[in-house]
């Protein structure tokens, strides 16, 4: 045996790494979730088959699933305007983004941590039995995935009252709050009470019907009380006049309580630049929902009803199989969302500044990451589940500090030829071809993959020499091998490139099109279906036959399917990457240019780099020495109090060295009015989110 963990041979870290370069180079074309997901995929894979742990590569499936499932929390979080403060030259604002960017790259990281560690360590009993109400959480995500924007689409023809008038832009939505991930935190809850009402039989349904009723009727009665009040005080002349007074009293109660928990998104003394008149407070947003208003009236009830069905399953709730995790997860979210954007941001000193908000005007979904991952941290260290919460840490403070030393990198690649540094023509022109790369992908989506990578190696390689083995475990529910398989091949390349499908029909110079917006049935000339619907079909074929092939092979073995774990993760690796891979060129290939060599041309080259790495350089047997558990507090302490300052220390020499080359001046790239967090052209004072503007 070697004392030298396989997990911290430079070629295992190197191919993590450029692993998850690839997969988060890919999600810049992509974004959001889903194209997150796919980096944290082949991260898991990779981390799982050189680890030279077989009980490690026997969950590969897993390691897939729940990697990607973890980097999926952070994919909604908006970057740009992060990385744009610490180059804007106005310097609360760089002190405040270097901070950001760090906190954007540790939430990211941290959830990526995670659900590695957890497909590492969690018993096998444990880590299948979570699928049950996983599945049952997918289920009405693809109900949201699939019916939401039907659903605003009728919300806006039927509700009285609405103003259809831009009714596509994201912000009009009756859902819309914040730009964050407060739906599917909110189905994800209610996925978790059914399944745990479903998993007892029903067990209390008629206590559940109670508490709920009178939950309804108690918060019905709340919302009367006021007008009951003031119909008596209106109706009753002098005989009404104290009614009429506690009516005053009352509404005034009710304003003062409005305006500590409700504020208008935005400046209203600013001036708009595009009109040169102050902003519309009807035109902007508020930190609640639309519907809270259009539904007032029924609020009461609704509220209350909510109220009685949690006092329900906070006594009767059982949470098995896991879903106590999924509880934690959501809650959390949940929790750290209404807590910090939306409460906190009325306190006046945060209304001063915005709002207690990461990038305002963009998004709060950073929030629901942090409550996430706060409430998975909990659930780990109440569990003993202690390994995943110390592959957490470690990959937060490092996923922090790989975002700003990419960022860092990035800015002092912009200084040959700048014309903000540079005065002489000749000079600018000569570096003018370096200086139009596409430095995004180069450094913030493949480059900082790069050090992400590193960050969830070092963690899970910390892990791979600590954590007990899981040889001789029973192999349970082996269909969650095929679902985790089928999810990662099926479901998650066709949500990432069905975006493909609008590329493809986008209409170009000349009226153009690279495929039409509908195409008919071959020979029957009756059905006609649009290019999307086409695409979806074929992968339901395409899905169905995954299945029926995995099928196939759990009943009597396929011959072409390889006999050992590390040749089944070996293909399973490469046919999800070089999917992803075509993808990511097909979406491009319709408009590719020069231009295009920086994030295709440079992808395929590092496919066929891992490809090499994965079939060549894999040992069948590496056996591990497996050394004494940590005692994981200690350590985690000692990361956190590492961690915490190595960022005070790096980001103060890149600001130091950001402010000795640049000034005061933006470093010339990007926009010519750069983000501003603060001060009087601060994003949020002179572009907020307005309903008649589409949403940046």
């Amino acid at each position: 045996m070697t004392r030298t963990s396989p997990s911290f041979r430079p070629i295992t870290l190197f191919l993590v790494a450029l692993s998850l370069s690839i997969g988060w180079g890919i999600r810049g074309n992509f974004g959001h979730e889903f194209g997150a997901m796919m980096a944290g995929t082949l991260a898991g894979i990779a981390v799982s088959l050189f680890s030279g742990r077989e009980d490690w590569r026997r969950r590969a499936p897993y390691f897939a699933f729940f990697g990607a499932c973890g980097w999926g929390f952070g994919g909604s979080i908006a970057y740009m305007p992060v990385m744009a403060y610490t180059q804007g030259g106005h310097l609360p604002t760089q002190i405040y983004g270097f901070f950001v960017t760090f906190m954007t790259g540790a939430l990211w990281t941290g959830m990526g941590g995670v659900g590695t560690a957890y497909a590492a360590v969690e018993e096998r009993e444990k880590l299948t039995a979570i699928f049950n109400p996983i599945c049952w959480v997918f289920a009405l995500w693809t109900v949201q995935y699939f019916g939401e924007d039907a659903f605003v689409k009728w919300y806006h023809a039927h509700v009285p009252g609405m103003n259809v008038e831009n009714a596509d832009f994201r912000q009009r939505s009756p859902l819309y709050w914040l730009d964050s991930e407060w739906v599917e935190a909110t189905l994800a809850l209610v996925a978790l009470c059914a399944y745990d009402f479903w998993d007892r039989r029903g067990v209390g349904y008629k206590d559940l019907l109670r508490w709920g009723a009178l939950g309804a009727l108690g918060g019905l009665v709340v919302q009367h009380i006021s007008d009951a009040f003031g119909w008596a005080g209106c109706h009753i002349g002098t005989v009404g006049y104290p009614l009429v007074k506690l009516q005053e009293g009352l509404d005034w109660i009710g304003r003062t309580f409005l305006g500590m928990i409700v504020h208008t998104q935005g400046d209203l003394s600013a001036i708009n630049p595009a009109t040169g008149q102050a902003f519309d407070p009807k035109d902007m947003v508020t930190n609640w929902p639309s519907f809270f208003t259009d539904f007032s009236w029924h609020m009461g009830w609704v509220l209350g009803l909510l109220l009685g069905v949690w006092l329900y399953f906070y006594t009767y709730g059982k949470w098995r199989n896991g879903s106590k995790l999924l509880l934690y997860i959501a809650v959390g979210s949940y929790l750290c969302f209404l807590i910090f954007p939306v409460l906190l941001s009325n306190l006046p000193f945060f209304q001063a500044v915005g709002g207690f908000r990461m990038m305002p005007p963009r998004g709060d979904s950073w929030a629901n990451t942090l409550g996430a991952l706060l409430g998975a941290l909990l659930y780990m260290r109440r569990h003993k589940l202690m390994p995943v919460a110390a592959a957490g840490v470690v990959s937060f403070f490092l996923g922090g500090l790989s975002f700003i030393t990419a960022q860092f990198i990035k800015i002092l690649m912009l200084m040959p030829g700048n014309p903000v540094l540079e005065k002489d023509p000749a000079v600018v022109e000569r570096w003018a071809h370096w200086r139009s790369a596409n430095w995004h992908s180069i450094a913030a989506e493949q480059g900082v993959g790069f050090l992400y990578g590193l960050s969830i190696a070092v963690a899970m390689g910390l892990l791979a020499s600590r954590v007990k083995s899981h040889e001789g475990e029973p192999r349970t529910r082996k269909w969650t091998e095929a679902f985790s398989v089928a999810f990662i091949l099926n479901i998650l390349v066709y949500v990432n490139m069905v975006k493909c499908v609008e590329d493809w029909t986008r209409e170009r110079a000349g009226g153009f099109r690279s495929m039409p917006l509908t195409m008919k049935m071959p020979l029957i000339s009756g059905i006609e279906l649009s290019s999307e619907a086409w695409f979806t079909l074929f992968f339901l074929l395409i899905t169905a036959c995954t299945v029926a092939v995995m099928a196939a092979h759990m009943r009597r073995p396929i011959a072409a399917v390889p006999r050992t774990w590390l040749g089944i993760g070996q293909l399973f690796y490469l046919i999800f990457l070089w999917e992803i891979i075509v993808g990511n060129f097909f979406r491009a290939v319709v408009a590719f240019s020069g231009q295009r060599l920086a994030t295709e041309g440079a992808i395929a080259v590092h496919g066929l780099i891992v490809t090499f790495i994965i079939l060549a350089c894999a040992r069948d047997r590496d056996p591990v020495l497996i050394e004494t558990p940590l005692n994981y507090g200690p350590f985690i302490k000692k990361w956190a109090l590492g961690g915490l300052v190595a960022f005070l220390l790096c980001s103060t020499v890149y600001l130091t060295v950001n402010r000795s080359v640049y000034g005061n001046k933006p470093d010339g790239w990007g926009s010519a009015h750069p983000n501003m967090r603060f001060g009087p052209q601060a994003d949020w004072r002179v572009r907020p989110v307005i309903k008649s503007v589409i949403h940046r």
